[in-house]
């Protein structure tokens, strides 16, 4: 017997980069937090990018790239769980992504935050190739 196709969701399929301002729109710090530290943990953030196609997640954050399978357990109208095996440490884990139009998000720290993704439109994820609308930069010249 042949092992069932992997399930996918369309709706994760894509390029997607971390969208700090929305991540920390209705977050609040814990009193007593001093503004550099906020400033340094914010500035995590908005790094982030992930690609998945129908059974791999390729992350890229400051050009530390990384590519790890995945699989879709389950879905329902706003939401997907998929499996996968952490990058660094080999461990498997679950992790449960919500759908918000053009963005997704993910709960960080026990719930303590919720980390936004907003889609990467598709000429975006190669500028070189996308079509110009200004003037054409000036050649280059040999020194």
């Amino acid at each position: 017997m042949s092992k069932p196709a992997s399930k996918t969701d369309p709706r994760l399929l894509g390029t997607w980069r971390s969208d700090r301002r929305r991540t920390f729109r209705h977050f609040k710090p814990k009193a007593g937090c001093p503004p550099r530290s906020l400033r340094l943990f914010k500035g995590l953030f908005g790094k982030l990018v992930i690609r998945w196609d129908r059974r791999t997640c390729h992350t890229d954050l400051d050009g530390f790239c990384q590519a790890v399978r995945y699989e879709v357990v389950a879905s329902n109208a706003v939401s997907v769980v998929v499996r996968l095996r952490e990058g660094l440490t080999g461990e498997e884990r679950l992790q449960h992504i919500h759908f918000d139009g053009d963005h997704y998000w993910v709960a960080l720290g026990g719930g303590s935050l919720c980390e936004f993704f907003r889609r990467v439109p598709p000429a975006s994820k190669f500028p070189s190739t996308a079509p110009r609308t200004g003037p054409s930069p000036p050649p280059l010249r040999p020194r």
